[in-house]
């Protein structure tokens, strides 16, 4: 590629030689002569065989860390050909990636096998970042030739997000799995809470005999505790793009990203089976599953959620219920809108469970903004927030709001006890 100080050249030259020509001036035509040998000259040592080769190699301390924690990086930049006696490199880091400590680019004359190195140190935010390439520019001995490049060195990093450990939180779906939980089934069997009484009857164990309630009907009397077994769990993350209405929408979803992945955590902690689902300008399904590596792998797919839009899915009444068990539990992660209350409603009314996580974006920090309309604004998203959660009360949905200002576990212990 030309660089400034060729084309200047070349300009100066065509310049001379018109100046020349035009007004019959010799010697003002024979300045042209010198320049234009110094630009040949310039371009056949540039172009002869200087066309620089590097490779690039790029080294993360980790691949996979919270949000918030500091990751260092180190970038090396090594030249295969001859020696370049100008080269400037940078690594960009992605939105999402704010540096801490180091340098992201450097200059320096590298010679035949000569490498540079840039190390520094970024705080990551949740998300999923490729980081693809590095830009590298050389320039030869005289600056009459410049190479523009993109060294591929893709190293993949993952940024999880946190998340809070949950107690308290209980269920009862209409259907149950037949491994052991701590969902209410409903039905007898071996479990803490009473269920009722029955007849004796052979095999039964001793201990299990309710004698005072023998004693007043005469027969032997046997008591039942109700049931405590895994069942399907589908948490749902609200992804829509206008469900965020706030001055920085992106902290909103953070917050809702950590409570849903709190609410995945706590439900795999409890021996459920958990899906997740991320609803709203697309839809991501994760099959539901046990254990700590469904546990990694759902935390790895909230890393990657963003907002969108999409006009089918709009609403609420288009989650696809064909991906969620007849009868299972759904935890929905969202700000709401107006008329999604209505919306969960013909959720509930199908046999699903509904509990709602709310993080009210009336208590995100206060926005530079303090006019007098943004306070009523604010006033108005309260008493919409309020009519929301009397809807879903209606709705037979147990909504818990959350004020993101403070710790989640607490203030969802403290919710669902009120809502039972």
């Amino acid at each position: 590629m030309e660089s400034p100080k060729a084309r200047t050249e070349f300009t100066v030259l065509v310049l001379l030689l018109a100046l020349g020509i035009g007004f019959r001036l010799p010697p003002l035509a024979f300045l042209a002569l010198p320049v234009a040998v110094h630009l040949v000259g310039g371009y056949l040592f540039a172009v002869g065989d200087r066309r620089p080769r590097f490779a690039a190699h790029r080294t993360l301390s980790a691949t996979r860390l919270w949000e918030g924690e500091t990751l260092e990086v180190e970038t090396t930049v090594v030249n295969r050909g001859s020696r370049v006696e100008l080269v400037h490199v940078t690594d960009p880091l992605p939105p999402g990636l704010e540096l801490a400590d180091g340098v992201t680019e450097q200059v320096a004359e590298l010679g035949e096998g000569d490498s540079v190195s840039l190390r520094y140190t970024v705080r990551a935010r949740r998300g999923h970042y490729p980081l693809r390439s590095l830009h590298v520019e050389a320039e030869d001995l005289l600056g009459y030739a410049t190479w523009h490049d993109d060294l591929p060195c893709p190293t993949p990093l993952t940024v999880l997000p946190r998340f809070e450990r949950l107690g308290g939180i209980t269920i009862a779906p209409r259907r149950t799995l037949v491994q052991a939980g701590t969902a209410r089934s409903r039905r007898g069997g071996v479990g803490i809470e009473f269920f009722g009484t029955r007849e004796y009857r052979p095999g039964d164990e001793i201990r299990r005999i309710n004698w005072k309630a023998a004693a007043r009907v005469g027969e032997l009397v046997v008591t039942e505790f109700e049931e405590e077994r895994a069942a399907d769990v589908a948490v749902v993350l609200d992804v829509r793009e206008r469900a965020y209405r706030v001055e920085h929408p992106l902290d909103l979803l953070d917050h809702a990203v950590r409570g849903a992945a709190s609410l995945c955590q706590a439900f795999l902690t409890s021996g459920h089976r958990v899906g997740l689902l991320l609803y709203g300008a697309y839809v991501d399904w994760v099959y539901p599953g046990y254990g700590r590596r469904h546990g990694e792998r759902l935390l790895g797919e909230l890393a990657r959620a963003r907002l969108g839009t999409s006009e089918v899915f709009a609403e609420l009444t288009r989650i696809p219920t064909r991906l969620l068990r007849p009868g299972s539990q759904v935890a929905l992660v969202s700000p709401l809108l107006p008329g999604d209350a209505e919306d969960l409603g013909i959720l509930t009314a199908r046999g699903y469970r509904v509990m709602v996580l709310i993080p009210d974006s009336t208590t995100v920090p206060e926005p530079s903004r303090r006019d007098p309309e943004v306070k009523i604004a604010r006033r108005i998203l309260q008493l919409e927030r309020q009519a929301i959660i009397a809807r879903l009360h209606a709705a037979r949905a147990r909504p818990v709001v959350w004020d993101v200002r403070y710790p989640l576990a607490p203030q969802a212990k403290a919710g669902w006890r009120r809502v039972r």
